[in-house]
């Protein structure tokens, strides 16, 4: 290896470690030392009470459960829309209006994305009046809570228009670069269906070459706010929501709580990321 490319690696890791680590580990630290008492307005050294209100008061694991929750159902059903749209239009992928119409939702925020299902779900929304109209229902309150439901329900299909594209295109990438579509033909001339296909090659290798941005997007949508905080309910509260509210309340006593379920978030976080990657690894 020449020494123009080592010194190259060497500032590409300087550049990673000041711009991702330095932040990050900073931000973790000043966090844990405002939890402890140790730094803050109203700090008066060490103590572990802020940490004992928390757990004591059970708000933050049930958050966390929430959040499992959200994240889990929704980039399930994000994952299994995603392949099938790959498997089965991948003429329409490569050319034609669903080629222009993936890229749309991707163009779009969060917030924007929250703002659109709450106009589109809630019982004074898009969706109830078109149902008002037709004549399925004889009010527009008859209409079902899918927005600040405690399911989670406009919270989750706000993640999903948002993940079905990402994922597309990265699942359709992958098809590409796997050579798929070489491999399916093979699998027809060895007489094998189709259905036996993308059952036992194609979702298997896509899924598995998939999975470190899987569990990123997984990430993202267990640490999401914007949305949350704007079509979720404030019954069941998100991580991210809980501990904003906490930063915001007038009693400058629940900020150290803030604090403590922020730092209690990363820290999980960062465990579940060391031992995902870890599996990824010995699976590879």
């Amino acid at each position: 290896m020449s020494k123009t490319k080592v010194g190259a690696g060497i500032y590409l890791r300087l550049a990673f470690l000041l711009l991702a680590v330095l932040p990050v580990a900073g931000g973790l630290l000043y966090g844990l030392a405002y939890s402890f008492g140790l730094t803050g307005a109203l700090s008066t050294g060490f103590t572990l009470q802020h940490w004992q209100t928390v757990w004591s008061s059970g708000a933050f694991l049930h958050s966390l459960a929430y959040s499992l929750y959200i994240a889990v159902v929704a980039i399930t059903i994000a994952t299994a829309a995603a392949l099938f749209l790959t498997l089965y239009f991948q003429k329409s992928l490569r050319s034609g209006s669903l080629s222009y119409l993936l890229y749309l939702p991707l163009t779009l925020p969060a917030m924007v994305m929250g703002f659109l299902v709450f106009q589109l779900l809630t019982k004074s929304g898009l969706v109830s009046r078109v149902v008002y109209g037709v004549g399925w229902i004889a009010e527009l309150q008859e209409f079902p809570s899918l927005v600040h439901d405690n399911l989670g329900f406009g919270i989750i299909l706000a993640h999903v228009l948002m993940a079905v594209p990402f994922l597309t295109l990265l699942f359709q990438a992958i098809y590409r670069e796997q050579h798929l579509a070489q491999l399916q033909e093979v699998s027809v001339n060895l007489g094998a269906g189709k259905p036996y296909f993308v059952r036992r090659i194609a979702i298997p290798t896509i899924l598995k070459t998939a999975a470190p941005n899987l569990l990123l997007y997984f990430i993202f949508i267990l640490g999401s706010y914007e949305i949350p905080l704007l079509i979720g309910s404030q019954q069941q509260q998100m991580v991210s929501v809980l501990a904003v509210q906490k930063f915001q309340r007038f009693n400058l006593l629940d900020i150290p709580q803030g604090y403590a379920i922020s730092a209690a978030f990363t820290l999980f976080v960062l465990l579940l990321l060391s031992i995902s990657f870890k599996k990824l690894q010995r699976h590879a």
